[in-house]
């Protein structure tokens, strides 16, 4: 089976789907002018599945950091995040070590996974790679203030002790019969707090959260909600 294009599988639905519901809005909304509506779109999952049951997270290649064992974390909140909302039966493996390859060898590696695959009885594996860093970012901010004492509005510099954090991940999925890769899909988060005592374990699993529903949206159908602008006479 071909690897999925991600653009290509975010086709956009046909009128006949959209525009039943944006009719079907309360007709106190049609009092002119432009209205802002939301509504639900079904999203299609990106991998057929048909006839898979059984789910390995597999091991990811990721960068050394000396706060969190990120290999060991993403594989645990992906288990749970998938056992959670999808149908799969989820298999309960810690994070397995990926070859001693390149990670681009490493997914070309079909033996392995087909390997993995027959070992686990899985269906379907996911493996990957993760970079999670922190960088300081404190610097001099610029604020107005006002004087206490002449009420003027008065432009200062200030020392802001900041920190930012960043998660790239890669995720792939293969068959487990064949090894071969069907799908892959890449994220970027970033976040940044004042001061300097967020704890990198807390970020890693904020940044894992935001981009859950784009993780399941693989597997599973999905409800998605957009904003629609009316136009009323």
């Amino acid at each position: 089976m071909p690897v999925v294009d991600k653009a290509k599988a975010r086709a956009a639905w046909p009128a006949w789907f959209v525009l039943p519901m944006l009719f079907a809005l309360p007709a106190s909304l049609a009092i002119g002018g432009p209205v802002q509506v939301q509504i639900k779109l079904p999203s299609p999952q990106k991998i057929d599945t048909t006839g898979m049951s059984r789910l390995l997270v597999g091991g990811f290649r990721v960068n050394d950091n000396p706060a969190v064992d990120v290999d060991k974390e993403v594989n645990r909140v992906l288990r749970d995040l998938l056992r959670r909302n999808t149908r799969f039966e989820i298999i309960d493996t810690e994070s397995l070590p990926l070859p001693e390859q390149s990670i681009e060898e490493a997914i070309r590696n079909a033996a392995y996974w087909k390997r993995l695959g027959t070992r686990f009885n899985a269906d379907i594996i996911v493996g990957g790679t993760v970079e999670f860093d922190s960088r300081d970012q404190s610097g001099f901010v610029q604020e107005d203030v006002t004087s206490e004492l002449t009420g003027q509005r008065l432009r200062r510099s200030r020392w802001l002790e900041r920190e930012s954090f960043k998660m790239e991940m890669g995720l792939y999925f293969f068959r487990g019969s064949t090894g071969e890769l069907i799908y892959e899909d890449h994220y970027t988060e970033e976040a940044a707090f004042d001061g300097k005592s967020s704890d990198d374990l807390s970020v890693l699993h904020q940044l894992l959260q935001r981009v859950s529903e784009s993780v399941l949206g693989i597997l599973t159908p999905r409800t998605k909600v957009e904003t629609r602008y009316l136009f009323t006479e």
